[in-house]
């Protein structure tokens, strides 16, 4: 019992000690960095100072002086996204660096420039983050550079002197004011890009909303950072515009998947395709499902989430959800299938086995038929994607094929006549292909004098095909009529024989007796 108790003391103590936070908030590189912004912006650089690697023994003043540069220099001439910098207590691993450093942006001047780069060091027994040594000697370099903006000489000290959100005045009232100065650029500039397209592309006259929006905020973005905007607002800021920027490019790909979302329903309209327009809807919805999803994880990259196990989970939950629908997504491919090769359409007459029917829809699950009986038929998609099918519905012409028994009785050239006369009613229709129609004497049949008669009636539609072949029958009884025939039926013939037959005489009858 004793040596249980003192193992979960161990694993108390390891556990404490792994889980231990440092109370100034230097246990990751972005927690360090953002916590050194906020003091320094707050005005404590005795606290500041205590994010900083100094490389010498500085005193105390020279200290709180270079965390003051630091801040100017930062504020003014920082390049790069402060949420991308890692949040985790070992930092990133993927960027090439030693375990103990980390590279989370950059200052860059008129002349020259130097990385901002965070180094972990042990301190009071446990392992925190600190800005380099390296950055902390450049501030002193990089802010004569900088200095101040010109219009501050010319502005009243006033402006100078009063600080609103850690900012002097100047620079709160020209953030404010450069924003419908940027709105107006930007769609001065959307407006002269509308015209620079040609008039075939059709497209709208005055520029959307959404793209001056998104125009105008990228030029104030860069006017902010001439302006000396802090950097711990422009974190805000930054995330303003990724957001923005996103909805935008949601926007304009939500445009264009609309505007072929049109052109294609118009090429099904008038090439009678109306059946796919289901399928299509289904393919916008999901391609813009997609969309979306992509603009949330870019977004939460973009804010210094870790989206590999939202990409993981992902990628199981898809895995377990295609196991799961199995047959319907083979149905659903199968529909997929059947629209993409057009193998049949809506209104197609199909034969499958010693089944005829009409499609009337082609879901996303089933195809629904109509029988000659006028019952409905459901087929999975998936099953009917590997089925035999026939189309009748695509036939380009469509075949007249008869056997005709005349009568026995009718002479050699007689029949010779009736022949030419049958391939003249075929020859002169106009609605009979030329290629291919024949009318020959096949064979003397058992009861009948059998005459085949094969065409092609240039038609698809079935009903005008009756029609047509109704004609051709008549003509045909009129033609065996005027050759002084008929048709034959199944009959037998009995032939009687007449003989003189000899009549046997009969025999004497027996004499009485006496």
């Amino acid at each position: 019992m004793r040596i249980l108790s003192a193992l979960l003391l161990l694993v108390l103590s390891v556990w404490g000690q792994s889980i231990t936070v440092d109370r100034l908030g230097r246990t990751t590189p972005r927690s360090s960095l953002l916590s050194f912004l906020k003091s320094a912006r707050d005005g404590n650089y005795n606290k500041a100072i205590h994010y900083i690697q100094f490389s010498k023994q500085e005193t105390e003043k020279e200290k709180l002086e270079i965390a003051r540069q630091l801040l100017f220099v930062l504020d003014r001439g920082f390049v790069g996204n402060l949420d991308s910098v890692s949040a985790k207590p070992e930092g990133a691993a993927d960027d090439g660096l030693p375990g103990d450093r980390e590279t989370v942006g950059a200052v860059v001047g008129a002349d020259q420039s130097s990385e901002v780069q965070m180094v972990r060091v042990m301190e009071n027994g446990q392992q925190v983050w600190l800005l380099s040594s390296e950055t902390a000697e450049m501030a002193p370099q990089l802010f004569p550079e900088f200095g101040f903006p010109l219009v501050e000489k010319y502005l009243p000290k006033a402006m100078l002197d009063i600080h609103i959100l850690s900012m002097p005045l100047w620079v709160l009232v020209a953030i404010l004011a450069a924003f419908p100065v940027a709105m107006a650029m930007a769609w001065g500039i959307a407006w002269l890009f509308l015209r620079l397209i040609p008039k075939k592309w059709e497209v709208a006259k005055r520029p959307s909303f959404p793209v001056v929006l998104f125009i105008g905020l990228l030029l104030h973005s860069i006017v902010s950072q001439f302006l000396g905007l802090p950097l711990l607002y422009r974190v805000w800021y930054t995330r303003v515009i990724i957001v923005l920027w996103l909805a935008a490019w949601v926007w304009a790909i939500f445009s264009i998947i609309g505007h072929l979302d049109l052109r294609v329903r118009g090429y099904l309209l008038r090439n009678h395709l109306s059946s796919t327009q289901a399928m299509l809807q289904l393919g916008r919805r999901l391609l813009q499902i997609f969309v979306i999803l992509g603009a949330i994880l870019i977004g939460l990259r973009s804010f210094g989430f870790d989206i590999t196990a939202a990409l993981a989970g992902l990628g199981i939950g898809g895995i377990a959800i295609a196991f799961a629908a199995q047959k319907t997504l083979e149905n659903v491919f199968g529909g997929l299938s059947l629209l993409s090769d057009q193998s049949i359409r809506v209104g197609d007459s199909c034969q499958f086995g010693a089944v005829s029917a009409t499609v009337e829809d082609i879901g996303l699950r089933a195809t629904r038929f109509r029988t000659v009986q006028r019952s409905v038929l459901y087929i999975p998609n998936g099953q009917l994607a590997a089925m035999n099918i026939e189309n009748l519905g695509q036939r380009d012409r469509i075949l007249f094929r008869h056997t005709i028994g005349i009568k026995y009785g009718l002479s050699p050239e007689g029949l010779f006549h009736l022949l030419e006369d049958m391939r003249s009613l075929l020859e002169k229709d106009e609605r009979i292909a030329p290629d291919g129609r024949r009318v020959r004497f096949l064979k003397l049949a058992d009861s009948s004098l059998d005459i085949e008669m094969f065409a092609y009636v240039l038609t698809k539609d079935f009903q005008l095909f009756l029609q047509i072949q109704e004609e051709i029958l008549l003509h045909v009884m009129e033609i065996v009529r005027e050759h002084g025939t008929d048709f034959a039926f199944p009959s037998q013939t009995l032939y009687v024989e007449q003989a003189n037959l000899p009549i046997p005489r009969s025999q004497d009858p027996p004499a009485p007796t006496a």
